[in-house]
């Protein structure tokens, strides 16, 4: 059983987590489908694999790819999964089939993609490539799909020094947001690719980007042990969650803007982060000491609510469900935790 680390004051919760065995290799993305009902999971063995969220059977992997699947997104309406892999290529599959719809080679390895956020309108997407090579530049391109899933490139952004790591679509489709291994945050539009807003972020490599559900505020993760909160709009930053260890990834808690009456569930304000010591490091320490728990940061407040151990290498990529009931966390060993909160985590202790 994985213990939800409450304050010193609260009785310690049992959750039990749903471990699943995804990978051989390590885990490089996780994300659940909009619906909540599926998880996603990719690896550096090749390989997207899908399960469902409820009980944590596995349902198929998508394999084709001959490099490192590095990121990869699913449309809203969960028919289409687009991924990015170090063999220089996007495939867009059919979720139902498993087939693969086009495959685009993209110039260089592929470090990331991501669907436009538009309902029923997901027909663009952009992607993150690097350097390859004398010939390949590396670049940031937005690319537009036809009826038949053919793909036009219609921008490319090259006008950045530090390698890019990540780039999400920013509110409404409108900018583009890169991260950078100088600590740079950067919006771009999406239509022009004009250089709109630069942010020293942080001092050293932007581990992870995550954002809220308004695309407004921009949480980051840094290998320096420290996660801020950044308004989009003014570039300031809104608050730090300093920690004892490295920063692999982060993520913001879908209650923390909206909640669901339905179902009674509270606000939120939370975040979740994850990592540990470096990979290169971990056969000299155990579990306990290389610090691999997932931590929950109140995202007011800056303190830390709770953790959930049970990994043991560093935390490489978390998810939340999309009602904020659970979470989702994937690390170097090759396992995926599923965890789904008890009663005792919509109590007023955690408010």
């Amino acid at each position: 059983n994985a213990e939800y680390m409450g304050r010193a004051s609260n009785p310690v919760a049992k959750m039990r987590p749903l471990l699943l065995h995804a990978h051989g290799r390590p885990l490089t993305w996780v994300k659940f489908n909009e619906d909540g009902d599926l998880l996603f999971t990719a690896g550096k063995d090749y390989k997207v694999c899908l399960f469902h969220s409820k009980n944590g059977e596995k349902i198929g992997s998508f394999e084709g790819h001959n490099g490192v699947v590095w990121g990869f997104d699913v449309t809203l309406d969960s028919k289409r999964l687009i991924t990015a892999s170090a063999d220089m290529k996007v495939f867009i599959w059919d979720v139902a089939s498993g087939e693969v719809h086009q495959k685009i080679e993209t110039g260089g390895p592929c470090r990331f993609v991501q669907w436009n956020t538009k309902p029923g309108q997901q027909n663009m997407f952009v992607e993150l490539h690097d350097k390859f090579g004398a010939k390949e530049e590396k670049g940031i391109a937005v690319w537009k799909l036809d009826r038949d899933d053919n793909a036009t490139k219609v921008l490319t952004i090259r006008d950045y020094s530090s390698k890019a790591l990540q780039v999400h679509w920013g509110a409404f489709d409108e900018t583009l947001i890169s991260t950078h291994d100088d600590g740079k945050i950067i919006v771009w539009s999406a239509e022009t690719g004009e250089k709109l807003k630069e942010i020293q972020a942080h001092d050293k490599v932007i581990t992870c980007l995550n954002l809220s559900k308004d695309r407004c505020l921009a949480l980051t993760s840094c290998s320096d042990g420290t996660s801020r909160l950044w308004d989009l709009l003014s570039g300031k930053m809104v608050k730090q969650y300093t920690t004892d260890r490295p920063l692999n990834a982060c993520a913001i808690c879908p209650l923390s803007d909206s909640f669901d009456p339905e179902k009674h569930r509270k606000q939120r304000l939370h975040v979740v982060l994850g990592g540990g010591q470096a990979a290169d490091q971990v056969t000299t320490t155990g579990a306990g000491e290389g610090k691999f728990q997932a931590m929950i940061y109140h995202m007011v407040y800056g303190e830390e609510l709770g953790s959930v151990k049970g990994h043991f290498s560093p935390i490489n990529a978390l998810a939340w469900l999309p009602d904020g009931s659970g979470f989702a966390s994937g690390a170097e060993e090759g396992y995926v935790r599923l965890h789904h909160f008890d009663e005792d985590y919509w109590g007023k202790q955690f408010d």
